[in-house]
């Protein structure tokens, strides 16, 4: 995100450039650098906030989740609002073309490299800190369930309240029985239901202990939760249940195997025999209570959505679903909800807006700073980027099934090979508000002047409203 080097020469290929003041924007690099910096600080703390991560502490602290939230309110919105503003002033210093140009040499080639070295050796880490942490889960009653321990996991049980037998690990959220199941521990299951343990209670991604007992192809745990008040064929929040586990493509089967379990199933021909026989079986349950070898469509959309417009369901449904996906080298991917660009998903929409920012200027032709004062026009300004920025904050959240945790506050999170729609016209609305500011000439900069009392209003005022 680069101001580029100031050629004078003229872009034949691109509409004309415009006089531009020289002056540099120290004010903008500095607040690019300490987004920045705020980044490097919220992934290290990470791993010590309970939010689901590559790598988790086994001591966590809640506030290290507030600070997260605070800083993914505005960070990146901040960096597509700066990075707007200097891709205006360059194709008012250099051309559109010129513009277009730099862009691809600061963002596109560098995305591309990154894609080809980066994302690999990240999977690579990323399978080992998986491996790590799921396979030796740090609470002392899911590391007796994992040993196979029924005493230890009675005394634990005994000693302590009664709600550890609820109490969700750190990682997925997983319950004991959850986790038991998981486990393919018999003796446990049994153990934890006699105590009460509910068959129903889901992780973070939607998995109840149903669900993984069809997925791992064991009817007989899998029968023995529905004769504990389990319902086979009663989706969760994520439209998730015993009934779609057991239609779980293989590769799919592996891949959330191992990043709930931290290894992959040790025998795939064993395991998918297994999920026949549960077919078998829940095809016998479903004449019973159906009259057909199939229950009832398994799509249940959270209570969140069910008070929006129908049209904006549609779009939830949509994205939610796999309309989208594709063979690439022999993988599904879901080029919507799947995190193939994991960390670098922010300059491919950033190229994009460029794009888009080229074919605008095309059209119009760039738009310099004015000549007279216009700074009378940032608070109207304000005021629509405000109103659209609370319009796009509206959708964000009611995305059910995201292959990757949103957070709370901010936008969401879109790390697919194309971008959701409306995380993309989120991070738009910064990126051509900050064109626009550029256009007002506001060197003397009207626009921040009242960050001294505006910043402390923001995080102790407006940011505990939006967590209430």
């Amino acid at each position: 995100m680069e101001t580029g080097n100031h050629s004078e020469k003229s872009d034949s290929a691109s509409p004309q450039k415009t006089t531009v003041d020289k002056t540099r924007r120290h004010d903008l690099d500095a607040l690019r650098a300490g987004a920045m910096l705020l980044g490097i600080c919220l992934h290290a703390m990470m791993a010590y906030s309970g939010i689901a991560w590559i790598v988790i502490d086994n001591q966590q602290n809640h506030a290290f989740k507030l600070v997260i939230e605070f800083i993914h309110g505005f960070r990146m919105p901040l960096f597509f609002l700066v990075s707007g503003f200097f891709t205006a002033m360059l194709a008012c210093r250099q051309g559109s073309g010129g513009m277009l140009k730099n862009r691809a040499a600061r963002i596109l080639i560098p995305f591309v490299i990154s894609v080809v070295i980066i994302i690999p050796l990240d999977k690579v880490v990323g399978f080992f800190a998986v491996s790590s942490n799921a396979s030796h889960p740090q609470a002392p009653l899911f590391k007796a369930i994992l040993q196979g321990d029924s005493s230890q996991v009675l005394h634990l049980l005994e000693k302590g309240p009664k709600a550890l037998l609820e109490e969700p690990e750190n990682r997925m959220r997983f319950t004991p029985l959850n986790w038991a199941v998981l486990c393919e521990s018999e003796p446990i299951t049994k153990l934890l239901l006699e105590r009460g343990a509910n068959p129903m209670v889901s992780n973070r991604n939607g998995y109840n202990s149903l669900y993984i007992a069809a997925l791992l192809g064991r009817a007989d745990l899998l029968k023995l939760l529905i004769e504990n008040g389990g319902d086979p064929f009663l989706a969760t929040g994520s439209s998730k249940s015993a009934w779609t586990a057991a239609h779980q493509p293989y590769d799919e089967t592996r891949m959330i195997v191992f990043i709930s379990k931290g290894k992959f199933p040790e025998d795939m021909m064993v395991l998918e025999n297994g999920k026949q026989t549960v077919i078998e079986f829940l095809k016998g349950l479903s004449m019973e209570q159906y009259k057909t070898p199939s229950p009832p469509d398994q799509t249940s959309p959270p209570k969140s959505i069910e008070s929006i417009p129908s049209w904006m369901q549609w779009y939830f449904d949509w994205l939610s679903s796999d309309q989208i996906v594709v063979n690439i080298a022999g993988q599904k991917i879901n080029l919507l909800q799947d995190p193939s660009l994991d960390h670098l998903w922010f300059l491919w929409s950033l190229w994009w807006l460029c794009v888009i920012h080229y074919i605008m200027d095309c059209l119009r032709g760039p738009i310099g700073p004015a000549s007279i004062d216009k700074t009378n026009l940032i608070y109207p300004g304000l005021m629509v980027a405000f109103g659209l920025t609370c319009c796009m904050q509206s959708w964000m959240n009611l995305d059910y099934s995201p292959k990757l945790l949103n957070f709370p506050v901010g936008p969401d999170f879109s790390p697919g090979l194309i971008p959701k729609p409306h995380v993309f016209l989120y991070y738009a609305v910064f990126f051509f508000f900050g064109s626009w500011y550029f256009g007002l000439g506001d060197n003397e900069c009207f626009l921040g002047r009242h960050w001294r009392w505006a910043l402390p209003v923001a995080m102790l005022v407006l940011f505990p409203l939006v967590l209430a």
